[in-house]
């Protein structure tokens, strides 16, 4: 009778190191200490100046990163400053996404959950930062705000949008596909798109990491901007397959090494 094959053990994978645990614990502290001092600030500095709550985002999200040891990195040209302003389409794996992109472009606004409006102090925030409230749980009442958009932008001065096509964060390691909803706006409005690749949020605060913040490196890739001028609303799911596959490309085959390090001012 042969002798039986011997399984080769699996290792047992070593314990995360202490203190890096230790450092993302305190993190959270920091974090935590920062929005509630913070996000007040925000809504009367722009009170008292329009402007101002957007400069003082800006700068305590830059101390923040720092004293949380993360290092954002920006590649690519920064947005065009066009007429009819552009939509950006970044991909969406961490809530961390949104503060890095107000550092690599200090102008852009956000399309935002409108139940993120039902938490007090945030709600504040963002409309002192002109954040635009969308309703995801009823597609007829966000039509009818796509549509009030539309409008206030034929009559009212322009800036560039940042609306995450995925609809969410996308689960760790994971993505979500492209809904219609950022492209059939860029249509409307006459707005290029600009497509986005943002790496290392993930990393940095996992979904629903309860704001246990890691060290480390994040890029932001701007890639080149797609104008829509010609294109009707039949046009939008192609579109839309095109910016997605050139934003998973993006991730799948990063920038090289180099970049640039946004000014915190």
């Amino acid at each position: 009778m042969g002798r039986r094959p011997t399984a080769t053990p699996t290792p047992f994978p070593g314990p995360r190191p202490r203190n890096h645990l230790v450092r993302a614990q305190a993190n959270r502290l920091l974090v935590v200490f920062a929005l509630l001092v913070f996000l007040p600030t925000i809504v009367v500095a722009e009170r008292i100046h329009r402007g101002s709550g957007r400069r003082v985002a800006r700068w305590a999200v830059s101390v923040g990163a720092t004293l949380c040891g993360i290092r954002v990195v920006v590649h690519g040209n920064s947005l065009p400053d066009r007429a009819d302003g552009a939509v950006v389409v970044p991909n969406h794996s961490s809530p961390m996404d949104i503060p890095v992109l107000l550092l690599a472009d200090p102008d852009i606004r956000f399309m935002a959950a409108e139940d993120l409006f039902c938490i007090p102090l945030l709600a504040s925030a963002m409309r002192a930062l002109d954040t635009v409230p969308i309703d995801r749980r009823d597609p007829a009442h966000a039509h009818r705000q796509l549509d009030m958009l539309v409008a206030h932008h034929r009559n009212a001065p322009v800036h560039d949008l940042v609306v995450f096509p995925e609809g969410g964060i996308a689960p760790a390691g994971r993505h979500l596909p492209y809904k219609s909803g950022a492209f059939s706006l860029a249509i409307r409005t006459g707005s290029a798109i600009a497509p986005v690749a943002i790496a290392g949020t993930d990393q940095v605060l996992r979904p629903r990491g309860r704001l246990a913040i890691r060290p480390g490196v994040v890029t932001v890739e701007f890639l080149d901007v797609i104008e829509t001028e010609g294109l009707t609303l039949d046009d939008r799911h192609v579109l839309r397959d095109h910016v997605q596959e050139l934003v998973r490309d993006a991730l799948t085959n990063p920038a090289p090494e180099g970049g640039m390090t946004p000014p915190y001012a």
